[in-house]
């Protein structure tokens, strides 16, 4: 980074989802060319360091960091040249320069690239039936008007049902894309 910018720092608000990584990368590509240089990430909020506005590609990955593998997952993509930029959760935000307009991948197939939305999906999964099988026994109280039901616990259903059902979108978005990925591989 160049010591003029070291200190200045931003964090931008955008909402990107989960199947909408490839975006988010060129989204980040972009920040790099303006100059802003991801240091770190929470649910979307975004932290960039000024720098030298470079070109600079960014890759996210999903990896469960308690895997056996993980250490080496890790050091393949060092090997491999690429620098971990930040971590949010599962996901993995890594970042090189390329040495030529050719914009480097991490994975070399649809297949191989849709392996990375089942691991998404498998981290998914056990939060999608813990909503389930919390929330949807005890809707009736909402539905039937139980007396005792504070207008408190009647929100946070309400919330919770809301959650279930954008997991339950996420996890159609994220088969769709699978499928797709899948699909375009056997052509």
């Amino acid at each position: 980074m160049d010591q003029n910018h070291e200190k200045q720092t931003k964090w931008v608000l955008k909402v990107i989802w989960p199947w909408q990584d490839e975006k988010e990368e060129k989204w980040l590509e972009q920040q790099a060319l303006e100059g802003w240089h991801l240091i770190s990430v929470a649910p979307f909020f975004y932290q960039f360091q000024k720098g030298d506005p470079r070109l600079v590609t960014y890759r996210l990955d999903y990896k469960v960091m308690s895997d056996k593998d993980f250490k080496e997952y890790q050091e393949l993509f060092h090997d491999s040249g690429w620098e971990l930029a930040t971590t949010l959760s599962n996901w993995h935000y890594y970042r090189i320069e390329p040495g030529n307009d050719q914009a480097p991948e991490i994975y070399n197939s649809n297949r191989a690239k849709a392996q990375k939305y089942r691991r998404l999906l498998a981290g998914l999964f056990p939060i999608l039936f813990i909503f389930i099988t919390i929330f949807i026994p005890r809707i009736t109280d909402l539905v039937d008007g139980k007396e005792g039901v504070s207008v408190f616990y009647r929100i946070a259903y309400l919330f919770a049902i809301a959650i279930m059902l954008f997991m339950a979108y996420a996890t159609i978005r994220i088969v769709v894309k699978i499928r797709r990925l899948e699909s375009e591989s056997k052509e």
